[in-house]
């Protein structure tokens, strides 16, 4: 007998190989439930991994003691000082084969068990995903010149807004799928996540006097091509409108998607044809999403060299709009005076050069309600943009709130959750449906998703301001402390007035005793018109509360201060007051 043959019948007469198996099998049931189970108890990734680690470095070593060690009726024992007469090595190899066969039972059971819920998913998924959805991957800068990203990102943008105008489409907005930049998945995983049943990807080359595009509509499921194109043209501001047409009659056509007669005009339309003005446009859209004073001064620069480039260029004046109507959430020195009228002026010229366009609907919608108080012209004006584009996000983030503060609380969160499911992973979107969570009275469930929001994104600063509005209506007052700290850092207030405020706060739920809140304390902790009544409100001075809301009604600041009164409980001890009762008459709120 070889020395090969010899050693491999020592190591089954020792049951090294069914040690081996049991252990194998043993190791992949582990795995299985570590898997299922660790993240359910919320336990992190890197667990997983350590108990992999171990299951490998246990394999040798449980060898090893197989070979070296019987188990005999007297205990384990060293293989050489059993006698062979004596070795009951035979008995447990049979007791290893019962337990192998066992544990493959178990294992084959867990795998039917498994694949059946991976099948169920499957269905699920297929039955949810609507055919006639899409999303569309941020597009590649194939120039590989990074001056030219901002660009092809607005290329990305134009088009998802092009699609997102054919009504029988359903589309994810691009807030959302800027994940995906460069992202390593793959096209099921992506629309899996997505839950829609196509993927739309593509590249931008930019160079010299003409721009190269090409783009691939694939099945989100098979992972196949449906459609393709390359569209090579001279750069003009007409042509680059042309292809993104040509697009997405393409993607419609490939989809089965109807169009109207009016979406196909639309899709026709030349919103510029200044080429210089379309690039200051992309970069004034982009930084006005990042939502801080910083960009959204730059974005109210680049807005106004749009207009300049072409005074007829109705988007660049609905976004010069939008930027002077949040830039006063974002800075509470602002003249309030100066930038209303800047905006009423940009909202009613872009209304005058195309009064159909939904993002000039939208924005003038936000105008009637925040500058006149004008509820039903507000709803009138979104909702005839949602008919337009019914994805379109501002319109459904804008209407939740037209509706919610009218005390249309459940009809408010209707649209604040169609806002999230147009942009799931947007932190504004999901920012606004917490917002209105808490006018709904939902304040746990609020306040969790404002602490995920701000998890998301902490450069997001409003998000943490309207989490510590949220904890004092709910009156979790310790939390309330804690977020507004952390606002005060973000915002770049005093953060030893904000400490001090807080610390009011809490001798104040602690007493019960109305207090009043020094006037050079609040004014050092920057509290604007947006909030003031609110903190006032907290600790139930009724004086400086009504004295708030007077001053922010008459100035038309767009507070949510006011905005809220109707829905808003920290007003509830004032709210038979006939000086409370006459501020939301004034604000066009029914008591």
């Amino acid at each position: 007998m070889s020395f090969l043959s010899g050693f491999i019948q020592e190591l089954r007469r020792r049951n090294v190989f069914r040690v081996a198996a049991v252990y194998v099998v043993t190791a992949w049931l582990v795995m299985q439930i570590a898997d299922t189970m660790f993240p359910a108890f919320q336990m992190p990734a890197w667990t997983i991994t350590f108990v992999a680690f171990l299951l490998v470095i246990g394999f040798p070593i449980a060898l090893l003691l197989s070979w070296a060690f019987e188990m005999t009726p007297d205990g384990l024992k060293r293989e050489k000082d059993v006698e062979r007469a004596e070795s009951v090595a035979v008995q447990t190899g049979n007791k290893l084969n019962v337990i192998t066969i066992a544990l493959l039972g178990i294992a084959a059971v867990f795998f039917a068990l498994d694949k059946f819920d991976a099948g169920d998913q499957e269905i699920e998924t297929a039955i949810t995903r609507d055919k006639k959805s899409i999303a569309v991957i941020p597009f590649e800068n194939i120039s590989g010149d990074p001056a030219n990203d901002p660009f092809t990102i607005g290329i990305h943008d134009d088009l998802l807004t092009q699609l997102s105008r054919i009504g029988s489409l359903k589309t994810i907005s691009r807030t959302s799928m800027l994940q995906y930049r460069n992202t390593t998945k793959t096209i099921p995983q992506i629309a899996r996540e997505l839950g829609v049943a196509t993927i739309l990807e593509g590249g931008v080359q930019r160079s010299g006097d003409r721009i190269r595009i090409n783009a691939q509509l694939i099945d989100g499921e098979t992972d196949t091509h449906l459609w393709a194109a390359t569209y090579d043209r001279q750069l003009t501001a007409g042509n680059i409108f042309a292809i993104q047409t040509e697009i997405a009659m393409s993607i419609a056509e490939a989809l089965e998607a109807t169009l109207t007669e009016g979406e196909q005009q639309r899709l026709a339309r030349v919103p510029t044809e200044s080429l210089a003005a379309l690039d200051a446009y992309f970069l004034g859209k982009q930084l006005l999403e990042r939502r801080n004073r910083e960009s959204l001064m730059a974005a109210v620069e680049y807005f106004e060299e749009v207009i300049k480039l072409d005074p007829d260029f109705a988007l660049g004046h609905s976004g010069l709009a939008d930027a002077y109507m949040i830039l006063p959430e974002y800075d509470e020195n602002l003249d309030l005076d100066m930038v209303k009228q800047k905006s009423i002026a940009a909202v009613n010229r872009a209304l005058e050069l195309d009064p159909n366009i939904p993002e000039v609907l939208a924005s003038r919608g936000w105008d009637q309600m925040i500058h006149h108080y004008d509820w039903t012209g507000a709803e009138q004006s979104l909702r005839r943009a949602l008919e337009i584009e019914s994805n379109n996000a501002n319109a459904l983030h804008w209407l939740s709130h037209v509706l919610s503060w009218q005390g249309r609380v459940e009809e408010g969160l209707l649209y604040a959750e169609r806002a999230v499911e147009v942009d799931p992973l947007s932190p504004l979107m999901g920012m606004n449906l917490s917002y209105i969570l808490v006018d709904n009275g939902r304040f746990d469930e609020a306040i969790k998703l404002a602490y995920e929001v701000w998890e998301r994104d902490p450069g997001l600063s409003e998000a943490m301001g309207n989490l510590w509005l949220a904890l004092l209506r709910g009156g979790r007052v310790e939390e309330a402390i804690e977020a507004m700290q952390i606002w005060a850092v973000a915002t770049h207030r005093d953060q030893e007035a904000i400490r001090r405020v807080g610390q009011l706060f809490l001798e104040y739920q602690q007493t019960g005793e109305r207090m009043e809140l020094p006037a050079d304390l609040l004014e050092r902790a920057g509290f604007g018109l947006a909030d003031i009544g609110q903190v006032y409100a907290f600790v139930q001075d009724a004086e400086n509360t009504l004295i708030a809301l007077d001053r922010a009604v008459e100035e038309r600041s767009g507070s949510r201060s006011v905005l809220s009164m109707k829905v808003n409980p920290l007003y509830d001890f004032i709210r038979d007051d006939p000086r409370f009762v006459d501020l939301m008459a004034r604000a066009g709120l029914e008591p």
